[in-house]
């Protein structure tokens, strides 16, 4: 019974195998089974396959916060940034990289004043993240928070304006400012400025916005807030002038048959311009008129000489009026009249008068500036010519070495100019120039 009972089983068994239907049926278990395995292989491979070493990341400069009553108290000693070493799995260590979602902070709410040392902190960072602070620990001074009101100063280089002028009184705008800071640090204020900087010198009012400087007695910069940080500073420039008498200065002795009756100007005055400290020693100006070269009524043009340290004079030139009275050298003796024929003719040569064009003589200049730059348009080779007059056997001897001609810019600013060409030379040799006037341009060089 055993027996056939299980060779009938084994043919049932046969026959079900051999059909079609149960090998599909088969296999969708098999497959489901396998779907099964492998889904849960992957869920246990997010617990166990995660690497379980951490990562590193140093961020630097990280903002510190500071918790205390600003409005009471000032703190110092705090620093602005920290470096912070970050340690833990990559995505939480990533995304706080990037983020920068926590926060650094030192907690001061509660301080007494005085001077202490405290933890600096870090919050809201993910927990599975480990972080190092450096510096970790740092000394502050806790101090009582004070407020009060000072007077701005206008602050300027003597540079910034232009020479011939000068700089009236500074008006700034607010005039006072409030500074706030530690008691200690409020007691030590000395100065309070607002400095004005131009990058070159100037002839016309300023006005420009200033930062304000707050120092102490050694113009060291103190810690303090101010409150506006910048003011409106207004500085009138002004031409820096005086006027002053033209002085008549003669100069040579006139001939002798020549009497100087007068010399009248034009312009009895002149307006000089200059530094403050070399006007007030300065009392008049002066015009030069060479007397031994007049030999009859004349107006000449001449120019207005001005003090070492003045930088111009208005008016340059001046027409200066010279009256003369001319007297005759007659011999009223008729014995002394001379009969010899060898006489006569002595007495002839010795009036007679030679004429001879000295050419090309150099015009030199004077009183030019250091830093000034001037060139001739007239006559353009800086040379002219001399036609002179005199006794023969002295016409003969002289030569262009004895004539020194030039051009005096003393105090003339920048610009065209028409100037007179000044002539020294013999007493005894009479003179006239091809060109009396030369044109000049003159240019300042900046330093």
């Amino acid at each position: 019974m055993g027996l056939e009972g299980e060779e009938k089983m084994m043919k049932l068994f046969d026959k079900i195998v051999s059909k079609n239907w149960f090998m599909k049926v088969l296999a969708l278990i098999f497959a489901l089974l396998l779907f099964s395995y492998a889904t849960h292989s992957n869920d246990n491979s997010n617990e166990v396959n995660v690497p379980s070493d951490s990562e590193t990341v140093v961020l630097e400069n990280v903002p510190v916060t500071a918790y205390y009553d600003t409005d009471n108290v000032v703190v110092t000693g705090i620093p602005k940034t920290v470096t912070v070493t970050l340690r833990g799995p990559t995505v939480p260590l990533q995304q706080a990289k990037l983020t920068k979602d926590f926060e650094v902070y030192v907690n001061l709410a509660n301080a007494d004043l005085g001077s202490k040392t405290v933890k600096i902190e870090i919050k809201d960072l993910s927990d599975k993240l480990t972080a190092i602070i450096d510096p970790e620990t740092i000394k502050v001074n806790v101090k009582e928070k004070v407020t009060e009101e000072f007077k701005v100063e206008a602050e300027f280089s003597n540079n910034s304006i232009k020479n011939g002028y000068s700089a009236g009184v500074a008006k700034v705008s607010p005039s006072t400012v409030k500074i706030t800071g530690a008691k200690d640090e409020i007691d030590k204020i000395a100065y309070v400025k607002a400095n004005v900087n131009l990058n070159e010198a100037t002839n016309e009012d300023i006005s420009e916005r200033a930062t304000v400087t707050v120092l102490d007695s050694s113009l060291n910069k103190l810690d303090v807030q101010v409150e506006p940080e910048t003011v409106e500073v207004n500085i009138p420039v002004s031409r820096t002038s005086k006027t002053v008498p033209i002085k008549v200065i003669e100069k040579g002795t006139p001939k002798e048959n020549i009497k100087i009756d007068s010399i009248t100007l034009d312009k009895k005055e002149s307006t000089i311009t200059g530094p403050e400290d070399i006007l007030k020693d300065v009392e008049s100006t002066r015009v030069e008129v060479d007397v031994s070269t007049i030999e009859k009524d004349e107006t000449l043009s001449l120019p207005v000489i001005i003090s070492n340290g003045i930088s111009s004079v208005e008016p340059e030139l001046v027409n200066v009026t010279v009256k003369v009275t001319v007297t005759k050298n007659e011999t009223s003796n008729s014995n002394d009249k001379k009969t010899d024929d060898q006489n006569s003719e002595e007495t002839a040569a010795s009036d007679r008068v030679d004429t001879k064009t000295i050419s090309n003589v150099p015009i030199s200049l004077r009183g030019l500036k250091k830093n000034q730059d001037v060139s001739l348009t007239r006559p353009k080779s800086s040379r002219t010519s001399l036609e002179i007059s005199g006794e023969p056997s002295r016409i003969a001897e002289v030569n262009a070495k004895d004539f020194s001609l030039y051009i005096d810019l003393t105090g003339l600013d920048d610009g065209e100019h028409e100037v007179p060409i000044m002539v020294n030379g013999p007493d005894d040799i009479d003179w006239e120039l091809a060109v009396e006037t030369a044109s000049i341009s003159i240019t300042t060089e900046e330093a």
